[in-house]
């Protein structure tokens, strides 16, 4: 009995990410809330935390009516010494500082792209 050599076919990956990627706008691991005494004491730390201004920090948003500045943040102690060296430098002073994690309904709302 004589064997033939068998062609293998080789098949290609499916295009895409594989289906076990997390997602790729999940919501970041935390958010820095800083609430200022005025107005000038916002705009002027706005502009300080422009543009994703240290590690760890995600692009700042103000919110003029509470006077808060909210920055997307991984909430580690290294960005928080990063958050008070940026406020340090710029001379601002903020009235409260909080630090805020998700909690499932955040975490459920980003996975599955409600708001």
């Amino acid at each position: 009995m004589t064997r033939t050599p068998r062609e293998l076919t080789v098949v290609p990956p499916p295009a895409g990410p594989p289906p076990c990627d997390p997602p790729r706008n999940g919501p970041p691991d935390g958010l820095v809330r800083l609430r200022f005494a005025d107005a000038i004491a916002l705009e002027r730390a706005a502009a300080a935390f422009g543009a994703g201004s240290g590690p760890g920090l995600g692009e700042a948003w103000s919110d003029p009516a509470t006077l808060t500045l909210q920055i997307p943040a991984d909430a580690g102690i290294e960005t928080l010494r990063t958050v008070l060296a940026i406020l340090d430098a710029a001379a601002i002073t903020s009235e409260s500082l909080t630090v805020h994690t998700h909690e499932l309904d955040d975490v459920f709302a980003a996975f599955t792209s409600l708001t």
